[in-house]
């Protein structure tokens, strides 16, 4: 976990798994969870990092606030200019903003993730607890971060 990118290599490979992508962007679009952070927290659980409270709150709250402010606005627009017939290269070009976004955010909770005490032994289900606390209240919520969780723990097992 010393090199940013590697987190930003997770992700690329998890993403991937066509499960992985359809689980995160209904997280994303039907509870607001940014992707991100489950990214992170399953990074994390895959490196056998203990999961840590304090550290969960920071990464989700840093992640939410970059959300706003520049991952959904980018989203919307490139949501709307795909519903255009004459804006594809516009659309792609958002795009492409938005995945840079996206890479730059995961560059920062990697960072941030420097920090995470050593190794232990916890699934990839506490992390993401962890940074979707939400998750015990909503049990669509839970059901899709459960399969989330295993999904990762069976691509980690057959690596």
């Amino acid at each position: 976990m010393d090199n940013d990118t590697t987190l930003w290599r997770f992700a690329l490979r998890l993403w991937r798994d066509k499960r992985v992508e359809r689980v995160c962007l209904r997280l994303q679009d039907d509870h607001g969870v940014p992707v991100a952070t489950l990214l992170v927290a399953l990074w994390l659980a895959a490196a056998g990092r203990r999961p840590d409270p304090a550290l969960g709150r920071r990464l989700s709250a840093h992640a939410e606030g970059f959300e706003e402010r520049y991952l959904r606005p980018l989203r919307a627009v490139r949501r709307r200019a795909a519903e255009d017939a004459g804006a594809g290269e516009l659309k792609r070009q958002i795009q492409e903003a938005e995945l840079e976004g996206e890479r730059l955010l995961l560059e920062q909770l990697a960072g941030m993730a420097r920090t995470v005490p050593g190794e232990g032994s916890e699934s990839a289900l506490g992390w993401l607890l962890l940074v979707v606390p939400e998750m015990g209240q909503c049990e669509g919520l839970q059901t899709l971060l459960e399969q989330l969780a295993a999904i990762s723990e069976s691509r980690a097992a057959s690596e």
